[in-house]
């Protein structure tokens, strides 16, 4: 009787070891390679933890802007070289992305969004192209009910509609319609799934339908960006992959082509920045901003990158949140800004 209980005992066992998903090692850390941004931004008015999330516009003539967040204050507009030209105090905004030809009273507009979850509201604002101009359009807040947008993204997924992401600090992810009912701004839910933690970037490749995660104390995922894809999710980097740290922040895309590019990622955690490529989603290298004309980047929150040509950078260019600019080494002081980097230095050091 002894034998069979304990027979039955490693039978017991070794099937709950079957059923108990295997612990795939961590992927190997290529060291990082260095580049140096060639001008920042001034710093924000705001003390303390307040840059957050930028987001690029470039025209067809190869001129355009720089948006991001004060998630104490507003959304600053800077011109490509970095001089501010403008500060909206439009509330405490996370996170900012935007998409063009957004028809609003018969012209087109480049449309951006903002995650506010002290208020529980999409903020949106419209850039007009031919006017040069920037509006709040009627009922430019949209309320997002009970859930706190974390973070946003904005993409165009069928080619037509605008979906805003929404992540939250709660790991739920909603996906919303925005769009202008008789000349007044809303959005209708269309999906929501558990992304499992605290989520905050994120970002769409319209191109090829993608949906990007960063899941902060955990990895990178890609999911289909139609709700009709479903929700499963593809791993691209599970935590400490290649090197990461948590937290993971800031999720862009750099197009290449019809499925070409890089996705990138802020790891926050040890002040680096890993790419994968596209479409196949296969690690391609990390590296850090240092010191160079100005002060290297840390503890980066959002990140954009841009493809377009302009004059300065015919390959684009990546832009990051820098945590305390160099001329606010003190902690009480502290202020904070953003750094423009050379795709082209980017590039030369991936695999």
């Amino acid at each position: 009787m002894k034998n069979l209980l304990i027979i039955s005992l490693c039978v017991a066992a070794l099937a709950a070891c079957e059923t108990v998903p295997s612990i795939l090692p961590v992927m190997p850390d290529a060291k990082a390679f260095t580049v140096k941004a060639d001008f920042e931004t001034p710093v924000m008015a705001s003390v303390g933890d307040s840059a957050d999330d930028p987001a690029i516009y470039i025209g067809t003539n190869g001129r355009g802007f720089i948006a991001a967040t004060d998630k104490q204050a507003g959304l600053y507009i800077y011109n490509l070289d970095g001089s501010q030209r403008e500060f909206m105090p439009i509330g405490m905004l996370n996170n900012v992305d935007l998409r063009e030809g957004f028809s609003y009273r018969g012209q087109d507009h480049v449309l951006l969004v903002a995650s506010n979850d002290e208020i529980n509201t999409i903020t949106t604002l419209l850039y007009n192209p031919a006017t040069d101009t920037f509006t709040k359009p009627e009922g430019h807040e949209i309320s997002t009910g009970s859930l706190s947008p974390y973070g946003i993204c904005l993409g165009k997924p069928d080619g037509n509609s605008f979906h805003a992401g929404l992540t939250t600090k709660a790991g739920i992810y909603e996906q919303h319609i925005v769009e202008a009912i008789n000349g007044t701004m809303s959005a209708r839910k269309v999906r929501t799934f558990s992304t499992g933690t605290k989520t905050e970037g994120c970002a769409f490749d319209d191109r090829t339908n993608k949906l990007y995660i960063a899941e902060e104390e955990g990895g990178l995922y890609s999911y289909a960006a139609l709700p009709s894809g479903g929700d499963a999710q593809t791993v691209l980097a599970r935590p400490f992959d290649y090197g990461m740290k948590p937290d993971l922040e800031g999720v862009t895309v750099y197009e290449d082509d019809a499925d070409g590019g890089y996705v990138l990622v802020s790891s926050q955690g040890n002040n680096s920045y890993a790419v994968f490529s596209l479409p196949s989603g296969e690690y391609a290298g990390r590296f850090m901003i240092g010191e160079g004309v100005v002060d290297g980047t840390s503890t980066t929150d959002g990140i954009a990158v841009t493809s377009k040509a302009t004059a300065k950078y015919p390959r684009g260019f990546l832009v990051v949140q820098d945590d305390m600019d160099n001329t606010s080494p003190s902690e009480p002081k502290k202020k904070q800004n953003l750094k423009v980097v050379d795709w082209r230095d980017i590039e030369a050091g991936l695999q």
